[in-house]
C-alpha cells in the first residue's frame, strides 16, 4: 500500500486509489481512507482540500449521472492531464479550481509585442524578418516567421504557448532545460507555464521582460522608440538590456508591476495604474469565463475573441449545445480541451491551428 505520509494535496489529484474514493466511494475505500485520517490528524486539510477538488467535479448530459465506466475514464483523464499540466475537468457544470492548491498550475502569461517589423514584413515577407530576428544565431534555436493570414499557434518544449500573428516572427530555444529565452518582432499572445527555478524572459527593443509568474500584455513600437507592458495578473519585472560597458544596478533600471498597472518607457520609465480593469485580471476574468447554460458557439467565440485565435469546428453539429463552466483560471489550451471533454469531442492543435472533432456517443 503507498505511503500517504508526505502526500500533498497535488500527489492526491495523482492517485487513482483516492480519486476513486472520492468518486466513488467504495466501502472498502471509506475503511481505509477513515481508519488513515484517525491515525494522520496533520493531513486532514491537505486530504479535505482534495476531496473538494475532486468531488467538484459534476457532469450533467441530458440529466443523466456518470456510470461507473464513465467514472473510470474520468480518472484517467485527470490523471493524464495532471502528468502533462495541472489541468481542471471542470465543464458541462464542471467546476474544477485548481489554481488555489497545485504548486506548478499553469500561469497565464499573455503579452502583446507590436513592433515596426510588424508593417514593414507584410510588404517584405518572412526571409527579411528571419534575419532581423534577434537572440543567438545557432542551431539550439527554433525561428518561425508567420507569413500566413492567420495566428500560428507554438507550442514550446516546456508546453508553453504562443499565438504568432501574421506578418510577426519568434525564435526560442528548442530546449528549456537551463534557460527559458524568447525574442520576439511583431505581436504575440503568450501562456507560459509558471517554473520559478527558470524565469522566462522575454526580449525587444533592447527591453527585457521577466515573468515571475503572472500574464500580461507587451507593445514595442520601434518607430515611436515607444515600449509599454501592461498587466493582468500577478507581478513581472521589466528591465533595460544591459550594454557591456554599463555597470548600472538592475534596480536603476527596472521597474516591478502588479495587476491592473502598465509602464511606459521613453528615455525613462513612467508608471501607471490603469483605470478600467483589464479582461484577463482576476475579478474581470472570473465573470467573463464563468458560463451559465451557454451555448458551446458563444463560448467559443469569447476564447476567439480574448485570445485572438480561431478555434475550427463543426458549428451545426456542437454550436447549440449549452454548458456550465467555470474557467476562468486556466490557460487557452486547457479551456479547449475542457469544453472539448464536456462535449465528447476532441481537439488537435494542428499546424498553428485549433481543430475540434465531434466523437461518437
Amino acid at each position: 500500500m503507498t505511503n500517504y505520509t508526505n502526500y500533498e494535496v497535488e500527489d492526491f489529484l495523482h492517485d487513482d486509489f483516492f480519486i476513486n474514493w472520492v468518486l466513488k466511494g467504495a466501502d472498502e475505500h471509506n475503511a481505509f481512507w477513515n481508519d488513515w485520517l484517525l491515525n494522520n490528524p496533520d493531513k486532514k486539510s491537505v486530504v479535505e482540500n482534495a476531496r473538494r477538488i475532486v468531488s467538484s467535479i459534476t457532469v450533467q448530459p441530458l440529466d443523466t449521472t456518470l456510470s461507473d465506466t464513465e467514472v473510470d475514464e474520468l480518472v484517467g483523464y485527470i490523471k493524464n492531464q495532471l502528468q502533462h499540466k495541472p489541468q481542471n475537468d471542470n465543464v458541462v457544470a464542471l467546476k474544477f479550481n485548481f489554481s488555489k492548491y497545485l504548486k506548478v498550475a499553469a500561469i497565464l502569461l499573455a503579452f502583446i509585442l507590436v513592433g515596426v517589423l510588424f508593417v514593414k514584413t507584410r510588404q517584405a515577407g518572412g526571409p527579411q524578418l528571419q534575419q532581423q530576428l534577434p537572440g543567438k544565431p545557432g542551431s539550439e534555436y527554433f525561428s518561425i516567421i508567420n507569413t500566413s493570414t492567420d495566428s500560428k499557434l507554438i507550442r514550446m518544449s516546456d508546453g508553453s504557448l504562443a499565438v504568432l500573428k501574421p506578418g510577426s516572427g519568434i525564435k526560442y530555444l528548442k530546449s528549456f532545460t537551463k534557460a527559458r529565452e524568447v525574442f520576439l518582432d511583431g505581436e504575440a499572445f503568450f501562456e507560459v507555464h509558471k517554473n520559478p527555478a527558470i524565469p522566462f524572459q522575454v526580449h525587444s527593443s533592447n527591453m527585457v521582460v521577466r515573468v515571475l509568474g503572472t500574464s500580461f500584455t507587451v507593445k514595442s513600437q520601434k518607430d515611436k522608440q515607444e515600449f509599454k507592458v501592461i498587466v493582468n495578473t500577478g507581478k513581472v519585472l521589466v528591465y533595460k538590456a544591459k550594454k557591456a560597458t554599463d555597470s548600472s544596478s538592475d534596480n536603476q533600471n527596472s521597474v516591478t508591476l502588479i495587476p491592473n498597472q502598465q509602464v511606459t518607457y521613453q528615455l525613462k520609465f513612467k508608471k501607471e495604474t490603469l483605470p478600467v480593469p483589464l479582461i484577463l485580471s482576476k475579478e474581470i476574468a472570473q465573470k467573463e469565463f464563468t458560463f451559465d447554460n451557454t451555448p458551446f458557439s458563444v463560448i467559443v467565440e469569447k476564447i476567439n475573441r480574448v485570445y485572438g485565435v480561431h478555434i475550427e469546428y463543426d458549428k451545426a453539429l456542437l454550436g447549440n449545445i449549452s454548458l456550465n463552466a467555470s474557467l476562468s483560471d486556466r490557460p487557452l489550451d486547457e479551456k479547449v480541451k475542457l469544453i472539448c471533454k464536456a462535449v465528447n469531442a476532441s481537439c488537435e492543435f494542428i499546424d498553428g491551428r485549433i481543430v475540434i472533432s465531434a466523437q461518437n456517443k
